[in-house]
Order: structure tokens, then sequence, then C-alpha cells
């Protein structure tokens, strides 16, 4: 008897089951409500149920408490939640892929390269679970039958991973997040609290002078070589300095000082470059233009981008690339100056004295200070700045200081663009606007590239979202992007609904929730659902 074929030794389930089920996998994969008459015609595919039994069945259950409808005022019905009857009926498992929220257990067939002798093999050896062989080396698995050759079991081994329950990496991450957070015995958690001005240790020496090299020298220099420059490298002029392990220098996820900011690394380890997109009316790549700015010494540089576009990314990856410290402020309204350089402070012996604040503090290290929504502060504050990006020093009135930055000193402000998403900002004093060199960092206009890029980052571990998936997801994003009257989901978004996905929801979940997130009050998420369905 053919395995498709039903077994009459079983007694096929109810048909409230099968209906309830039915519902319940259909509302996880669409990621919102199900019109009642699309269910009624579609059940009869998987049990001898008819359309008005159906539509018995769903107004029964909805009395009882198994459905949950939504009548419209146009007559219209629509399930908008379900509670399962029973096990899963296996019709529904075969016909949407595995138990819904549960992994394939031991089934090791499931995967493209393991044959029946395999699969049989690799459980003689006492493999039980995909867990175990996502852990097993090569060479412990290879040679278990005549034609489980190395690069097979390679093969299984990362083919496995997507078949691992999520919880298992998000336990393992919690275990390595929490082990950088033990005290001095390795047995407590503790919290950490630096003391800015204590962090007074200055950034490391040009890497020219410490290697001998001349200082244009290819070895010396960040070289665009990612993006549109990545067959054709371009050398900038910033220099890369000496000391890799200063703490504000940006680390990879795999330094062993990495914090939770940390840059994501490829599979390979190595960390992954942002998706840079090309300057719109300067017409050069982005990291291209900002490493030849930074290169001139203290020449205050404005980035502006939509929310979510990288422009702080690209700020850390600079950073990383050439071994400077990257220290961000978040303005807001309520920055005053002394938020800025720092307030005066009675000492122990009650004398008044100055204390540095994050931005003086930055620029006497070395390190590029990144002022994040930079017009939102208060204008004195802004102001109080003008010296520092006319001539290079800083003047702090309420320290009697004039103080001239480290020479590897850099400033960045970011900003959003002046539109209707983001009317709240307020306007840049012309006076400081003026003072800038100005780049804007648009969304990526190339789906294959921002394909590329999530996909180095959210599959970098682990399979997460398929590469035909992620296609789709990213197209219909640009289609957010072009339309003024619709919530937009950047590029940030789009890691964060892939993060969706990895915990078990579908990719029209994931996308309709983050749609839902950034909606603003004017607007109507469910006015993009239907050309959603285009893409998932």
């Amino acid at each position: 008897m053919s395995s498709s074929e039903p077994d009459p030794t079983i007694d096929p389930p109810e048909p409230l089951v099968v209906l309830s089920h039915l519902v319940h996998r259909l509302l996880k994969r669409e990621g919102g409500t199900i019109p009642v008459e699309r269910v009624t015609l579609r059940v009869c595919d998987y049990a001898d149920i008819g359309e008005q039994e159906a539509a018995d069945l769903i107004d029964a259950g909805a009395a009882d408490g198994t459905f949950t409808l939504d009548r419209g005022a146009g007559g219209s019905t629509t399930i908008v939640g379900v509670s399962p009857q029973g096990p899963e009926p296996p019709v529904i498992t075969e016909a949407f892929g595995g138990p819904a929220g549960t992994s394939w257990g031991d089934d090791f067939e499931v995967l493209d390269v393991v044959t029946e002798s395999i699969a049989t093999a690799l459980r003689d050896a006492g493999y039980t679970t995909f867990t175990e062989l996502v852990d097993a080396e090569v060479d412990d698995i290879a040679n278990l039958t005549g034609t489980l050759t190395e690069s097979r079991a390679e093969a299984i081994i990362q083919a496995s991973h997507r078949h691992v329950p999520v919880g298992v990496w998000l336990s393992r991450a919690a275990d390595a997040r929490y082990s950088r957070r033990l005290d001095e015995t390795g047995r407590h958690g503790v919290a950490r609290v630096l003391d800015i001005t204590t962090a007074n240790e200055p950034v490391g020496e040009p890497r020219y002078g410490t290697d001998d090299l001349s200082p244009d020298a290819v070895d010396a220099q960040y070289v665009s070589d990612i993006g549109r420059n990545a067959q054709d490298p371009v050398p900038t002029g910033l220099h890369i300095l000496d000391n890799p392990d200063h703490p504000d220098v940006p680390k990879a996820a795999t330094h062993p000082d990495a914090g939770d900011d940390a840059l994501p690394v490829d599979e390979a380890g190595n960390v992954v470059p942002p998706a840079v997109p090309t300057e719109p009316r300067l017409q050069l790549p982005l990291d291209e233009l900002l490493a030849k700015k930074l290169a001139r010494g203290l020449v205050p540089v404005r980035i502006v981008g939509p929310r979510g576009s990288g422009k702080n990314f690209l700020i850390k990856y600079l950073c990383h690339r050439t071994n400077r410290g990257y220290v961000s402020v978040d303005c807001d309204e309520a920055t005053h100056t002394e938020d800025l350089f720092g307030p005066l402070t009675p000492t122990e012996d009650g004398l008044i004295a100055p204390r540095n604040g994050p931005a003086k503090q930055a620029l006497l290290n070395g390190s590029v200070l990144v002022l994040n929504e930079f017009p939102v502060m208060r204008a004195g504050a802004a102001m109080s700045l003008h010296r520092l990006l006319n001539e290079g020093k800083l003047l702090v009135k309420a320290h009697g200081e004039l103080v001239e930055p480290h020479p590897s000193a850099r400033i960045v402000i970011t900003m959003n663009p002046p539109t209707r998403e983001y009317r709240d900002s307020e306007p840049m004093n012309s006076a400081t606007r003026g003072r800038f060199r100005a780049l804007e960092q648009p969304y990526i206009q190339d789906v294959d590239e921002e394909v590329a890029k999530l996909d180095a980052q959210v599959n970098a571990s682990h399979e997460v979202v398929d590469r035909g998936t992620l296609r789709k997801i990213v197209q219909f994003a640009h289609q957010t992007r072009h339309n003024e009257s619709w919530p937009t989901l950047s590029t940030r978004n789009l890691t964060i609904l892939c993060e969706h996905i990895e915990d078990g929801a579908s990719p029209k979940a994931a996308v309709k929730n983050e749609v839902w997130a950034v909606a603003e009050p004017n607007q109507y998420p469910e006015d993009v659902y239907e050309t959603l369905n285009d893409y998932l």
C-alpha cells in the first residue's frame, strides 16, 4: 500500500479536528485573519467535508469558543482566532510541511543528502536529533556507510542547521552573552559601570608609522572594496590605526571583547560589510566619500538618511576597518552643553572641578564622535560646537578650557531627512548646517545587493530564511519605500522580521507584523496587505 493512501485500519479524524487545524495553519501562514469562504472552499482538499458542512461547523465552533469570528458591516465574515482540537491530523501535517511550531524530530531523511541507509547508520551511531548532528565533527560521521563521504558528511552537518529548534540557538547565544558579564569568580553575572572620565586611553597611532610604511601605502589606509568598488578598489587616504583592541573600536562578533552591539560576521568569521549606496548627487559610493572626508582631518560631516538605512552601521564599519574609536551620543530636545562636554561637580575636598562628558572625552581620546539626531538638541548645545567646526578647537566656557582634540579625532552627525515621515524632527539651524559636508544615505536601490547583505547577516550561522523568500521580502520592502502613504520597511526592519521568522512565524506573518509595527497613526497597514499577497 502506498504511503500516500489512507490506512483503512485508522479511523479518519473528526471533521472539526481537520477544520480547526487547517484554520490554525492558514492563520499562521497568512499572519492575520482568514475569510470564512476561503476555508470552506479549501477544506475539501484535506477531508470529505462539503462547503455547507464546513460553514455550519465554523458557526457552531464560534458558539463554543473553537473559532473567533469577525463579522464585518458589509456581511463578510473572517476568522481571527482558533483553538485547534486534538492532535494535528497527518493530512494537514503533510500539506503544510511539519507540525506547526515544532521541529522535524529525528527524521534525517528530510535532508536531501540523506538516504534511508545513511539515516539508519546515523541512528545506529547514536545520533537522534539534528542538534547532535550540528555538533558533530565531519570525521565523526564520515564513512559510517560506503556512500557517506567527507563532503556528504559536511553537507549533512550544514543542512542540519536549519532543522535545529530556534530555542537551541537562542540558549547558546544567551549563554555566550552571559559568560561575558561574569565576575572575577566566573560564577555570577554582574553589571558594569564605566566612568567616562577614566576611559581616557588614546586610540592607536597611524599604522604607517608603526610598520614603517609610506603614508600613502595601500596597507596603511582604508581601501573601499565593497559595493560598486568591489571590482576596482579605491584607496581613500583614511589611515588605519595600530590598536584594534582599543575599547572604543567596534569589534566583530567573534572578538573576545565584543559586546551586544558587535558587528555581525559571516560563516568565515569576517565582518559583514554594509550595503553601500551611491550618494545620489555626488554619484560616488558612500563609504568612499565618507572615508575621504574623514581623511581630511577634523572636517565635520553630516549624514542624512531615513531610519534604518544603515547610517551608524556604515560609520562603525569604517571605524572597525581602520581601528578608530567610535563614540555615539543620542541627542534629544533635553540635550544641554554639559551633557556633551561634562558638568562642574564638587570634589572630595569640596572644590568645584570640571568633569568630562562623552563628547569631550571622545575628542580627547581621538575617537570618531557621532552625534545622532543632531537637529533635535537645544540650539545652544549645537552652537557650542561652532568653534570646533570652524577652527578645530573646542571652547568649553564652563570649564575655562580651549581644547585642541587628538589628531585622530573626527566628528560626524546623523539626522533624518526633512520629509513628511519625520515631520516631528526639528529643522537644523542654518548657521550650523552650513558648517558640515552633507552626504545623503538613501535606502539601497538594488534588490540583489540588499538581498546579499541580508543573507550574510541573518543566515550567517544557520539558514533562517531561504534566498528566494528573502528576495520577495526585499522586493516588497522596496515597494513600501516608493509609496509615501504606506508604512516604510527599512533594512533594519527587514532584519527584525527575519528574527520573527526564526522564532517560528511565517514570512508573510512576519512582514505583516513589521508593517503594523512601523505604521504611523494616519497609516493603515491593511492597505498594504493586498500588495503583499503578490509577493508572499
